[in-house]
């Protein structure tokens, strides 16, 4: 078991990775959210957004493990 300190610096890595990926969001849909059409899901550009999509959940669901575990 880690310690409550490595737990806290783990959650302030993870959660600068979340602010960076919040950024990529607005940027990447101010590209290309116009070219998104809900009706084509099977392009490149869905397919990079499903990607970072699924990664920014798993990062979600990791920051909320480590509130869960600092709050202990």
């Amino acid at each position: 078991m880690k310690t409550k300190n490595e737990l806290v610096k783990e959650h302030q890595e993870l959660t600068i990775k979340k602010m960076k990926m919040d950024r990529f969001f607005t940027l990447y849909l101010d590209k290309f959210g116009s070219k998104m059409d809900a009706d084509k899901p099977n392009t490149k550009i869905w397919s990079l957004y499903k990607s970072k999509l699924k990664e920014y959940d798993d990062l979600n669901r990791s920051i909320k493990y480590l509130d869960y575990w600092i709050s202990k």
